[in-house]
């Protein structure tokens, strides 16, 4: 079931992939246009984490305008004439430094690359060209301060040969730096002196965003979350099953307890769990006991959890779980005992009903007993009994008598024993 629910949500993830088109409003459009423009203006003055997380949502609101708004007027991306004049694509140069010489040598050696001289730009690119700015500052300033102390210290006879020396020196890191850079850059070529003016290459033409693409930029976060929450579902689908059945074999009668309170009146039914009443021979456990004015019902609850094999007439019967077969008492042959043993105890003849009760999973591979029922047929059973038997008289004598066996009470026994184990390991590793 789990695999076939993974697969609709895989074919529904691809239905809506294919056919992911525009379907925000212009309403809404108009709204994230306006929180496009403002953020655009705030990351002009924004540095550090705030520039990051500005740059985050800039780009989250740029991928929507471009997919969902691409057919109004409110677009992040307004195409650019292919004739406009080459002077009106080029940006101001970048001013850094008040010295007009250094800042001449800036502008010789850093030219910005294409995709940082457009208009509107991306997150992404953003915060590539100001760390790309940063970066050419640093070396630009390092070579700028190595040739100003070279330059001082040459003597006034040989400082042509000297700089002639240092613009070699110069070239070669510069040259260094810019491969290194080079990798980085998406098919970008770098300046490679300070000499000389910088020649770029455009970027690829941008590709026309698809509905595809849209799609995995808004789960591809989630896309490691989504498998790990998968496994989990598989594990605990394998898990489940044995979990239960360890917790019927061991608390059966828990989970009993509760059904029957949860469904019957307190008003009309007294419920004593896990009572040891005395019969003839010794003691009797019973793990729940009715007391009503329809009459007293006693209940054995049953761990079993696979296929049962039921038979009357044998002192076992047969419980297989997998391939592995166990023979248990056959509890037919217990309730007639603690029956004629709570009759003795509050002296009646009759009105005393016996129910063994299994798992509702349990799958009888034989027809079941008169008196063997399921979980969910035990409150119809009780319930069928709508004739008062008992007064209120016999039913306070019948309380009094059972007020000196006093019933355990289920969860607490189950705390109980938690709290015991974990004691003895306390005093073992002691």
């Amino acid at each position: 079931m789990l695999i076939r629910a993974f697969l609709l949500w895989s074919f529904i993830c691809s239905y809506f992939a294919i056919g992911f088109q525009s379907s925000l409003s212009e309403s809404q459009c108009a709204r994230f246009y306006n929180e496009y423009q403002l953020i655009s203006k705030k990351m002009n003055d924004s540095s550090g984490e705030a520039l990051k997380s500005l740059g985050n949502r800039y780009g989250r609101l740029q991928d929507r305008l471009e997919a969902f708004c691409q057919h109004t007027e409110y677009t992040a991306t307004p195409q650019q004439s292919e004739d406009t004049p080459e002077s009106q694509k080029n940006s101001k140069a970048i001013v850094l430094y008040s010295d007009e010489s250094k800042q001449a040598d800036w502008e010789s050696f850093y030219t910005p690359p294409s995709y940082c001289l457009t208009e509107s730009l991306s997150s992404v690119n953003k915060l590539r060209c100001k760390n790309e700015l940063e970066r050419f500052k640093e070396i630009f300033d390092q070579q700028w301060e190595q040739n100003n102390q070279k330059v001082a210290e040459l003597d006034n006879t040989n400082l042509e040969e000297a700089n002639s020396q240092i613009q070699d020196e110069t070239n070669n890191e510069q040259s260094e730096e810019a491969n290194f850079v080079s990798n980085e850059s998406i098919n970008q070529k770098r300046p490679s002196t300070l000499s000389t003016t910088n020649e770029n290459t455009d970027l690829a033409v941008k590709t026309k965003t698809t509905g595809l693409d849209t799609l995995f930029v808004y789960i591809e976060d989630y896309l490691l979350a989504l498998i790990i929450l998968l496994i989990i579902l598989v594990v605990i689908k394998l898990a489940l099953p044995s979990l239960k059945r360890l917790f019927t074999k061991h608390f059966s009668y828990v989970a009993v307890n509760k059904y029957l309170m949860k469904h019957l009146s307190v008003n009309e039914y007294s419920l004593y769990s896990r009572i040891s009443l005395p019969i003839s021979g010794g003691m009797a456990d019973i793990d729940e006991l009715i007391l009503s004015p329809f009459g007293i019902f006693i209940i054995i609850c049953q761990p079993q959890t696979g296929r049962v094999y039921a038979d009357t007439t044998s002192e076992v019967w047969t419980e297989q779980v997998g391939k592995k077969r166990n023979n248990f008492p056959s509890p037919s042959r217990q309730l007639p005992i603690k029956i004629a043993g709570v009759k003795q105890l509050l002296g009646i003849d009759d009105n005393v009903q016996g129910i063994v009760v299994f798992d509702q999973e349990v799958d009888f591979r034989t027809n079941m007993p008169k008196d063997v029922l399921q979980t969910g047929q035990l409150i119809a059973k009780i319930q069928h009994f709508e004739e008062k038997v008992f007064s209120p008289e016999q039913i306070s004598h019948f309380v009094l008598l059972l007020s000196e066996y006093k019933p355990s009470n289920p969860f607490k026994e189950l705390m109980g024993k938690i709290g015991s184990k974990q004691k003895m390991d306390s005093e073992w590793g002691g």
